[in-house]
């Protein structure tokens, strides 16, 4: 297949061999209306090779460039490998931004360039901002207990043995920072705001951003549980950090400032709320009810807490979200609707068991659900409790002299099964 006639492109030859070069004009030949001349079987057969090595073979011999459609950028005629590029180019041009592949890849590395500056300039403004420098240490005295129980449970989790820094909340693995994200991420930037924490250097770079202003300017900003903590002071991290742990524990072994004595019960009270949240919430996702706790939420649970432990709370809202996946199966409800009717279940339910003077079952801990750090640091460590599942505010007895409880690690992994007694029955 010998062949002379016009090609629809400009051909810039790499390779010497006539027979290479015959190919690729007929490859892309064309009749006197514009459409090609020669079949691509037939080309390949010319060529001796199949249909699917054909392109290959081209791109080995030729640079094609399209004289009618350039790039928008620098202004050369495209380079096509195929007749189906060519096609698509064709129809694009009157309406698409066509840039070639030079100046894509430029466009790319200048763009990963300026990513990377852009990155690095965020990590120095965060760095100087707030990260870690020489300071006056935490003090003691001036801790509410609500910042003591958050200090205490970050840094007796360290990265490392040296208390270099705190693990980033979102690395925790087996059992969490705080029962519940929301509450973790909240506790760090109260004390981030108060000035008690900075970000560590070994910080991964992931954990800064841009945070968009209403003015529309940029600052820059941390995501407060990819960080690494440490706790301000002078020095070595791993020194202010170990010391900052054990005036804690030794400030918890005496005699309490009048701040903490009066503290601890809404301590109590939100530590006890995010748990049973936690539980809810848990329940809730094995039956794929779709929640968000609101205020109505929290208003029911935080008084039922007023009056029953823990582990009655976990009796009301299993049976209550097991009621409500029931009230769905037997079908005229929406999945959502079920799921609302949960709340008013359980303030139901707790209202008829204070009504009717109930002693209400003691539901154990639910093994999927490990007792958090901040949990097990402000009720095993700070008030002394053996079974917090059990216990109510009444039972807590705080600022002894008696010093301070050991730390039980096996807290976090007791037995979660549920014992169901039947709704309205009294324990025996």
């Amino acid at each position: 297949m010998t062949d002379e006639a016009p090609t629809a492109v400009e051909l810039e030859f790499i390779s010497e061999e006539s027979a290479d070069r015959q190919v690729a004009r007929s490859y892309w030949a064309i009749n006197d209306d514009g459409s090609w001349k020669h079949l691509v079987k037939e080309v390949a057969a010319q060529a001796n090779i199949t249909q699917l090595s054909l392109n290959q073979r081209l791109r080995n011999i030729v640079v094609a460039r399209d004289p009618e459609v350039s790039c928008d950028e620098c202004g050369l005629a495209m380079i096509v490998a195929s007749r189906t590029e060519f096609d698509q180019n064709r129809r694009l041009a009157a309406t698409t931004h066509l840039v070639c592949k030079d100046c894509r890849l430029e466009n790319e590395r200048a763009e990963k360039a300026a990513a990377a500056e852009r990155q690095q300039r965020l990590i120095d403004e965060v760095t100087a901002r707030f990260g870690y420098r020489d300071g006056d240490p935490v003090d003691i005295a001036q801790l509410s207990l609500r910042d003591a129980v958050s200090l205490l449970a970050l840094f007796r989790n360290p990265i490392d043995e040296n208390y270099t820094c705190s693990i980033p909340l979102n690395s925790w693995t087996g059992s969490s920072f705080s029962a519940r994200a929301q509450d973790g991420r909240d506790r760090l930037t109260e004390l981030w705001n108060a000035g008690r924490i900075a970000v560590h250097p070994s910080t991964q770079s992931s954990a800064f951003g841009w945070a968009v202003q209403a003015d529309g300017d940029e600052r820059p900003g941390i995501y407060v549980d990819r960080v690494r903590w440490t706790a301000c002071g002078s020095g070595a991290t791993g020194s202010v950090n170990s010391a900052l742990v054990k005036s804690i524990k030794s400030a918890l072994a005496r005699p309490w400032p009048d701040s903490w004595r009066l503290g601890w019960a809404d301590e109590w009270d939100r530590v006890m709320l995010e748990e049973a949240l936690a539980y809810l919430e848990l329940c809730m996702e094995e039956y794929k009810f779709e929640f968000s706790p609101g205020e109505r939420t929290r208003d029911v649970l935080s008084g039922a807490l007023q009056s029953f432990a823990l582990g009655a709370l976990y009796n009301f809202i299993w049976r209550a979200v097991k009621d409500s996946a029931a009230y769905f199966q037997r079908g005229g409800v929406t999945r959502k609707q079920a799921a609302n009717s949960t709340v008013g279940r359980i303030e139901r339910s707790v209202e008829y068991a204070l009504t009717q003077k109930w002693d209400v079952k003691i539901y154990r801990r639910d093994r999927r659900l490990p007792w958090s750090a901040v949990s097990t640091t402000l009720l095993t460590t700070v008030l002394g409790l053996g079974d917090a599942m059990a216990a109510t505010a009444d039972d807590v007895l705080v600022g002894h002299d008696s010093g301070e409880p050991e730390w039980d690690s096996s807290v976090a992994d007791r037995d979660g099964t549920k014992e169901a007694s039947a709704g309205g029955e009294t324990s025996q």
